[in-house]
């Protein structure tokens, strides 16, 4: 209402914008409407068309919008990775080595040192792996002191290629130099086929703390194969192996090596350096045919690091070292747990310093 009792109606000059929406449109516009909307339908089908026309020519000539989606290894470094990184706290003692350590128990480390471990052995692991995990570790928990315990052997640092694994995730491939990285990313298969099955790692299963609970060893063992002719195998193959192998001291393994050892020293720690035993039948084959000259130089090699860094050195190569039992292998090299345990219990026994 307003003054003089009279209502308030806009007249059509000033209508509102809401009520210009209700006004019906021109019949005229109606069909100017139509004929937008039909030419505007045209457009996008001729559109449409023609892009189902270039992508049709560039496969047929080979050519991708889409680039391929990278083939992907999967190997024990990434399920490690994963598992490690699953955990609810940090680390405080990891476990490096080849495949031979791969049943150390982080649990019984915990057990005698009350450290929190994780077992980052692998197979074939090299130092460049080491070097890769104590950096990544070492970034995201800058506080953290790590122990560590490297299980090693006379071919430990002999020359090889990278882990598929370590050279495709950036976490870890970021700790080596560029080139090399993209000299061995090369070596990955191009195509589906060329991905290996991986069926050993198919049969492995792992504890939380990276430990491996089961594998083809395993089902060796429940098969029915007897140690005796696992034992022949390792002669054969390593007899065959120091025919043609190279040597026993590969320059980078050894510089990451001492890269590694100088950073652990660096947070403080002395790590423990333990040669793995083998079986006493295995090692009097390979004495004299090369195992006892590449056993010299390794240790040789270690004798002389001690100059410049803390580790503690201990040799276990031979069963008695620790009271080991010649049944409790499933080869010449891998140990059963109850071997396993031993040399745990001889390690935390002899090197104290690397639990401090």
């Amino acid at each position: 209402m307003v003054a003089g009792g009279e209502a308030l109606h806009p007249s059509p000059a000033c209508a509102t914008m809401d009520s210009l929406s209700h006004i019906p449109a021109p019949k005229h516009h109606d069909a100017a409407r139509r004929r937008r909307r039909l030419i505007l339908s045209v457009v996008a089908i001729v559109a449409l068309a023609g892009l189902a026309g270039g992508v049709a020519a560039a496969r047929r000539h080979g050519v991708s919008r889409t680039p391929a989606k990278p083939l992907y290894v999967r190997t024990d470094r990434a399920i490690k990775l994963d598992l490690l990184t699953r955990l609810p706290k940090p680390p405080q003692l990891l476990i490096f080595g080849g495949s031979r350590a791969t049943r150390f128990e982080p649990s019984r480390f915990q057990r005698l040192t009350g450290l929190r471990g994780f077992n980052l052995a692998f197979q074939n692991g090299r130092p460049e792996d080491a070097w890769a995990y104590v950096n990544f570790i070492h970034t995201r928990f800058p506080q953290l002191r790590l122990h560590v315990v490297w299980f090693i052997h006379v071919e430990a640092f002999r020359e090889q290629g990278l882990s598929f694994g370590l050279v495709q995730d950036r976490r870890l491939s970021r700790w080596l130099p560029p080139a090399l990285v993209a000299a061995q990313r090369a070596k990955l298969p191009t195509t589906a086929a060329g991905v290996p099955k991986n069926r050993d790692l198919a049969l492995t299963r792992y504890g939380p703390d990276g430990v491996v609970l089961y594998n083809r060893y395993d089902l060796d063992v429940a098969r029915g194969r007897r140690l005796s002719r696992s034992l022949d195998n390792s002669i054969a193959t390593v007899l065959k192996r120091y025919t043609t192998t190279t040597a026993a001291l590969f320059p980078r393994s050894e510089v990451y090596f001492q890269k590694t050892l100088g950073l652990l020293n660096e947070m403080g720690s002395t790590p423990a350096v333990v040669f793995m035993p083998l079986h006493p039948r295995l090692l009097a084959a390979v004495r004299s045919v090369g195992w006892d000259k590449r056993h010299r130089e390794v240790i040789a090699y270690l004798d002389g690091l001690q100059k410049d860094y803390r580790f503690c050195l201990l040799d276990l190569s031979e069963l008695s070292s620790f009271g080991g039992d010649p049944k409790a292998f499933y080869d010449g090299y891998h140990v059963k747990q109850a071997n396993a345990r031993k040399i745990v219990d001889a390690v935390v026994a002899r090197c104290p310093d690397a639990f401090k």
